[in-house]
């Protein structure tokens, strides 16, 4: 497992995340938290506000299949991707909480194409159809985003208590809601992980997300919204959930998308 997983035995919390990762291979914890955002949407910010908590924290691939149970009998939350198998992990773990972790369209594809080009730098980047800096990766991102995002509302849409949707990285008070949506109350600072520093995404990066947007035919407005691009939608029912966290309000994300789902 990942070093990053396991913090310094005399750092903040230290002591309390190993006494309570004991716990839970013990089975004596079982709450969870799954954060179920795609990557490049402030997951290692998120891990390390869930280590700020002492919650024992995983981020990484690895619990995503659901297969690996040592790992889900170790620690309470989870990040970095999405899960294979929601209505599995849904099942295997009930009374968990989910949070959808979201991010401009334009900002997480200049984010994961920058990641990647990171990796080429390094020699470590193991090139796949989905994950390239190509056209033809992107537009899969961004149908697979949309759809995904979508289906997670409709999913909770019954149970909405059990989801909040947030933009960690624009949402200045998201730390706070994250808190709140966890039970704990007070005011939070959000982690600041893993920013990637460079503001202007190269030409060519922005030369594919060009090329895709009239490929797909998304107007200007669709890469600004954080969770859906509309003028993907081809069923009006979905069309009801919001397309940005900003239409879910000011205040606790959770209560207002409860109020849409009614």
């Amino acid at each position: 497992m990942k070093s990053k997983n396991y913090p310094k035995l005399f750092s903040k919390n230290g002591w309390q995340l190993r006494w309570r990762r004991a716990l839970n291979k013990l089975r004596l914890r079982q709450e969870k938290i799954f954060a179920i955002g795609f990557n490049k949407s402030g997951t290692s910010s998120l891990h390390a506000l869930f280590h700020e908590l002492g919650r024992p924290s995983f981020h990484g691939v690895e619990w995503r299949s659901c297969e690996d149970m040592a790992i889900f009998h170790e620690y309470d939350c989870f990040s970095d991707g999405i899960p294979e198998d929601l209505p599995k992990l849904d099942r295997y773990f009930p009374d968990s909480k989910f949070i959808l972790q979201v991010r401009e369209l334009d900002g997480w594809i200049f984010s994961r194409l920058g990641h990647i080009a990171k990796e080429k730098r390094k020699g470590s980047h193991v090139a796949t159809e989905y994950w390239d800096v190509t056209d033809s990766a992107v537009k899969t991102w961004i149908l697979q985003r949309n759809s995904y995002h979508l289906d997670v509302m409709d999913y909770f849409s019954r149970r909405p208590e059990d989801l909040l949707i947030v933009n960690f990285i624009r949402d200045e008070g998201a730390a706070t809601k994250i808190c709140e949506f966890l039970g704990y109350s007070g005011t939070y600072s959000r982690p600041h992980v893993n920013v990637n520093s460079r503001k202007t995404p190269p030409e060519e990066h922005l030369q594919i997300l060009q090329r895709c947007k009239e490929e797909l035919g998304l107007c200007d407005q669709d890469f600004q919204y954080d969770i859906y691009c509309p003028s993907l939608v081809q069923e009006n029912k979905y069309l009801a959930y919001p397309k940005d966290t900003n239409e879910l309000g000011q205040h606790s994300s959770r209560k207002n998308y409860e109020k849409m789902s009614m």
